[in-house]
Order: structure tokens, then sequence, then C-alpha cells
């Protein structure tokens, strides 16, 4: 019988492997691994490798697209398809109070202006939508004021914005002041690794998410 090796796929992730980390993912499912134990043991490891070498000065960035398109194979081919349906498994992942999930709320989620980095949020959308969540995703380098106008369209209940570089934090702290100019009041959540070198005053954020299950579970059960 074959064995579970969950640093096998964050390898294969980081190496840009696609059609081999997805079969990897798909022989964890098979052998009764949890997604969520895919998700923080293989996909969270190799996302930090990932932003490790987005910091290097000789990063290749050949290597962190491919890196990058794993992973988003793995999310959406694997861990989207093992959950989708599965009301019972989410509300088991992320402790929801209101286990009947019966309220749908909206999520308008991207990357902040002058951030290109797209995975940590990609991952984050993907499992909120497979969680009962309407996700609008905006993308990455997305301008304050497209956040408001998504959310004002979409009555959203929450904004959620992503950043890995501190240069572009300045940004997320005009989405609440632009929102109240709306006369909307969504929570506003903020993630990345940047974002969690400040804290949620700075930002004029109602909450800043310490990993996707973090901000998931805010998401589902903050207020």
């Amino acid at each position: 019988m074959p064995m579970a090796d969950i640093s096998r796929l964050a390898m294969l992730v980081e190496a840009g492997e696609n059609t081999d980390a997805v079969a990897e993912a798909d022989l964890l499912i098979s052998l009764g691994i949890p997604a969520k134990t895919i998700i923080n043991e293989g996909l969270i490891p190799a996302l930090q490798s990932l932003k490790d070498k987005c910091t290097t000065e000789n990063f290749q960035l050949l290597d962190v697209l491919l890196a990058s398109r794993a992973m988003s194979e793995v999310i959406d081919q694997v861990i989207a398809r093992k959950l989708e349906g599965h009301m019972d498994l989410i509300a088991n992942m992320y402790e929801v109070a209101n286990k009947s999930l019966t309220k749908t709320k909206t999520l308008v989620i991207g990357t902040i202006q002058g951030d290109v980095h797209d995975l940590g949020k990609h991952l984050v959308a993907t499992l909120s939508r497979m969680s009962g969540i309407k996700v609008i995703n905006l993308g990455k380098d997305v301008p304050p004021e497209v956040f408001v106008e998504a959310a004002v369209r979409e009555k959203a209940d929450v904004i959620g914005v992503s950043s890995l570089m501190t240069v572009c934090l300045p940004a997320i702290n005009e989405i609440r002041q632009l929102a109240q100019k709306k006369a909307i009041y969504p929570r506003i959540v903020a993630g990345g690794a940047a974002v969690q070198q400040v804290d949620d005053g700075y930002l004029d954020v109602d909450y800043i998410a310490f990993d996707a299950f973090d901000g998931i579970n805010y998401f589902l059960n903050g207020w």
C-alpha cells in the first residue's frame, strides 16, 4: 500500500511539478488524510517557501510561477473537489458555530494595489467558497476604491485584503475611509506576511488573520 507523504507534496509544489503534485494530493486524499492536514502540512509550508524565495535578490521568477501553478492546481483539482458539497466537513474544519450555514455571507477579496502575489489569497478564496461563502475574487494589484465599489455592488459582509509587501500597507488603510464615504460598513479582514507585522489599528481593519483557516473562521464566526 502506498505510504502517505505530505512532505513530498510540499516538495513537488515547490519544484513546480504540477502533474505529480496533483497526483500526490489525490493519493493523500485516497489514503484518508484530512484536507485540512494536507493544507497545513503540505501546501502552507510550500507557500512559505515561495514567500521566502520572493524576498531574495536572486530569485527566479519562472520557478515561482511554476510553483504557483502547481499549488493552484492542487487547490482547484483536489482540495476543492474533495470539499465541494460536503458542508459537514466544512463545518467541522472551521468549527462553525451555526452548523446549518443558513445565512450566506458575501466576501469581496483581493490582493492590494502594488502587490501581485496571489497564492495565499487564492487559497482563502477557494476554501471560503467551499465553506458556503459567496466569494467575489478581484484578483491582484487591486486599488482600494475597487474593493469598495465591489462591496457596494455585491452588498458584501466582508472585505478581505491580502498583502505580502510592506510597502503596500498604506493602501489598505484607505479602504475603510472609502467605504464610510459610500455609507457601507463591511467587516475588513487583512491577511498575508506583511500585515502580520503590524496591528489592526494601524491598518484600520477589524481583524488580522494569522492564516487561511483563521481568516475563514472569522468570516463565519467572527461576529
